[in-house]
């Protein structure tokens, strides 16, 4: 249904770009290997199309709580594109030890 919403849709569809990229990322993972191959197809098509969303306006209507999930999945979508974005994550029990970069990267992972 994704994918025939980006064929139809055209640009139209930038205003709901990311809330359709998290979806999406999931079934690329699927075990039919067709919905994995679309998935990926429509995965690539979407995140072409994150930097125009940024710059447009909210369309009419959307509701408070879209407006907050939509910040949530930007900045996902900004840590999955960019690994210099990911937030530095904090391990919440004591450890004696300083974890080298690479070992702090996979945490924030």
């Amino acid at each position: 249904a994704i994918y025939h919403l980006i064929a139809v849709m055209g640009d139209a569809i930038l205003p709901y770009v990311i809330f359709l990229i998290v979806p999406v990322l999931g079934r690329m993972s699927d075990s039919d290997n067709e919905i994995r191959l679309i998935a990926t197809t429509s995965f690539a098509t979407l995140v072409k199309l994150v930097p125009l969303e940024a710059g447009i306006p909210d369309p009419p209507g959307l509701s408070e709580e879209l407006l907050k999930g939509r910040d949530r999945e930007r900045t996902f979508i900004a840590q999955l594109l960019d690994p210099k974005k990911v937030e530095q994550f904090k391990i919440p029990v004591a450890i004696k030890a300083e974890l080298r970069s690479y070992q702090q990267e996979g945490v924030n992972w």
